[in-house]
């Protein structure tokens, strides 16, 4: 009796362990991913002309507050929605890059195909959001 018991006991251990791991798992995925899909065009006018100042190790604390490239992906569905629409319209506005950072870095400055692009893009992917 007292062996089955005991096997009994291991038994439920060890369920309540792979639980436990399972929950572990799922936990560790971020909860708000939305699978963004950044096509390989995008991405690479992304990291060519975007992803120095909005990124988490950019100098640029205000480029940081307004987009951090690399944390895209961990936003809400609403928070995403919300910053490609942000990105669609300075990229159409002409304010990205500034100026002054163009003036520096003028290899930096978007060309009217990559901002039809980015435009495209951002707007694209937030209305599929929104469907």
């Amino acid at each position: 009796m007292r062996t089955r018991n005991f096997l009994f006991t291991v038994v439920l251990v060890i369920l309540a362990v792979m639980i436990q791991s399972s929950v572990l798992i799922i936990d560790s995925n971020p909860k708000n991913a939305t699978g963004l899909d950044i096509p390989e065009n995008v991405k690479s006018v992304l990291d060519n002309k975007c992803f120095g100042c909005h990124n988490v190790d950019a100098k640029s604390d205000k480029a940081k507050d307004k987009l951090l490239l690399d944390k895209l992906d961990e936003l809400s569905k609403v928070k995403l929605v919300a910053k490609l629409s942000d990105i669609a319209g300075v990229v159409s506005d002409g304010n990205m890059p500034p100026e002054k950072f163009i003036e520096q870095k003028p290899e930096a400055k978007l060309t009217e195909e990559e901002q039809t692009l980015l435009v495209e893009w951002s707007e694209q992917t937030a209305d599929k959001l929104m469907e």
